[in-house]
């Protein structure tokens, strides 16, 4: 999968799903185009005398649509998504803005873009998302419009993904259906983020035939680093002051290790022997998910 220093966002269309649904609670994937019978006991939340009530959230179809999801990922070769409480959050959050706007859209006037909502929902740790919405008579229907369009597809299968937060709310006879997709990254102390960059670090020096750098800990460091993220990008200038006589990188990195060409290139001078490191996790409006804020002092 592809990594990037800024966070990327993949948005699909919204699909309409028209016509009467199949009896499908297995999850399973459907190619035919005729549609079966709704079946009232797979989607019982929010019905009085088997119709909607006017709003209502039903667990059960938000359900099988993880079901469906994950059965045609297994087909696909792809990870089976997990549920996760922040993307559930905001689907849930953007499915009862499309129900009082009565109108299909991912981003409404005065509405945060799907990365901000996710953020503002909770503290997971993302590096790239995507969004499905849809309205239909049931689940199944809901399903079977994204699996026949190309880019809801596409994020229903998405090999980088393994978070979802699905939203299924009723209002006067619609489901309406927010899919709100996530590849979460790992999430690290400042300790153990340190670990991994001094270990690319002297990897590279080996690779090179040099010496590996002696280790060493300047005051605060790691709260340098958390300083940096203050700036939409990270800003040596800033450190310069507090640590002299020093060369130092700075970088953003939703995957710590992953040391950018410039860095790599300062950190084979033969001349420097000792380094220090210094991370933080931290969020901006650049970042609003966040990201990891390296520095890193050679001398």
């Amino acid at each position: 999968m592809m990594r990037s220093w800024a966070v990327l966002l993949f948005v699909a269309i919204s699909a309409i799903a028209r016509g009467s649904c199949s009896n499908n609670p297995a999850g399973r994937e459907s190619s035919e185009n005729t549609l079966g019978d709704c079946v009232d006991s797979n989607h019982t939340a929010g019905r009085t005398n088997n119709k909607p009530d006017p709003r209502a959230e039903d667990s059960s179809a938000e359900n099988e649509l993880l079901l469906m999801a994950n059965h045609s990922r297994e087909l696909a070769g792809a990870p089976a998504l997990r549920v996760d409480n922040s993307l559930l959050e905001a689907a849930r959050r953007h499915a009862e803005l499309m129900i009082a706007k009565q109108q299909m859209e991912h981003q409404y006037p005065g509405e945060a873009d799907l990365m901000q909502r996710i953020s503002q929902a909770g503290p997971l740790k993302i590096d790239y998302a995507g969004e499905n919405i849809a309205y239909a008579t049931c689940s199944t229907s809901a399903n079977e419009a994204f699996m026949r369009s190309p880019p809801h597809r596409k994020n229903l299968l998405d090999q980088g993904f393994n978070v979802a937060g699905i939203a299924a709310i009723w209002n006067h006879g619609k489901l309406y259906v927010v899919q709100d997709f996530a590849h979460e990254i790992a999430s690290y102390s400042s300790t153990e983020s340190n670990q991994l960059v001094s270990r690319a670090v002297s990897q590279v020096r080996s690779e090179a035939g040099l010496a590996e750098f002696t280790q060493i800990a300047p005051a605060k460091l790691d709260d340098a680093a958390c300083s940096l993220s203050d700036e939409s990008h990270p800003n040596a200038h800033l450190l310069a002051t507090s640590y002299s006589r020093s060369r130092i990188i700075v970088y953003t990195q939703t995957h710590p290790e992953e040391l950018p060409q410039a860095a790599r290139r300062a950190l084979l001078d033969p001349n420097a022997r000792e380094i220090a490191v210094g991370s933080c996790y931290a969020r901006n409006s650049t970042y609003p998910t966040g990201t990891y804020w390296v520095a890193v002092l050679l001398y």
